[in-house]
């Protein structure tokens, strides 16, 4: 997988070089917004560019500068898969990037729509810094988002749980926790280990959550509306 890293931080950066091509990636890494979004758009009109890893709090702004970029990048490129690093559990920033951040001046239906088209092949993930300290997590993560999925933190799915709790309230406690791994990137496979529930039963239960939630078969990638959903609590 060819990514493009934006990380200021020198220490960061190399450690994020040195797991990604000891696993077989290529790395352009570059340290501040601007470099981001010239070089992305530079690679991007050449087709060299896989995914973009990138920090929320970059150079030259010093605040969500990384992440201003991202969701312009998405909005520019709907098939681009985005993986954002943010030292703090957020809710202004996942927002941003898994919602209106990604889809422009979409609302209500419309977000649906257009996340709908986009879905299909443009994945999306919400990392915390800590996270990289699991290597074998952290590159499922990002093979996750590249595959067209969505992945959070778990530390994140749980802080929007509490706030949104009451959102999703349509779903029983199981469909939530179910929604919640699939959040987290999890195949039906794991979820089914994790759980000790057949193969069967975890489809049957993902199904009822995407028809209690109105996601249709004809709306992309239904795993992905359903996270965004179950993160947005609408």
């Amino acid at each position: 997988m060819r990514i493009l890293l934006a990380e200021d931080a020198a220490l960061l950066r190399e450690g994020l070089v040195a797991i990604l091509e000891r696993s077989g990636h290529t790395v352009l890494a570059v340290a501040t917004a601007t470099e981001l979004d010239r070089r992305a758009r530079t690679l991007l009109a050449d087709g060299d560019v896989d995914l973009v890893l990138t920090d929320v709090r970059m150079p030259p702004g010093d605040g969500d500068d990384g992440l201003r970029i991202a969701a312009g990048l998405r909005a520019d490129y709907p098939r681009l898969p985005v993986v954002v690093l943010s030292q703090y559990i957020t809710h202004d920033y996942a927002a941003a990037l898994l919602g209106d951040g990604v889809t422009g001046s979409a609302r209500g239906g419309a977000l649906g729509r257009v996340l709908g088209e986009a879905a299909e092949t443009a994945g999306v993930g919400y990392l915390l810094k800590d996270r990289v300290a699991h290597v074998h997590d952290f590159l499922r993560a990002l093979e996750t988002v590249r595959s067209g999925g969505v992945v959070v933190d778990p530390a994140v799915i749980s802080s929007l749980m509490q706030e949104r709790r009451d959102r999703l309230d349509v779903l029983t406690a199981r469909e939530r926790e179910i929604l919640a791994l699939v959040s987290e990137g999890a195949t039906k496979q794991q979820i089914a280990r994790g759980l000790h529930l057949s193969e069967g039963a975890v489809v049957k239960h993902i199904s009822a959550v995407f028809d209690k939630l109105g996601i249709s078969e004809r709306e992309g990638n239904r795993r992905v509306l359903a996270v965004l959903a179950y993160l947005r609590g609408s």
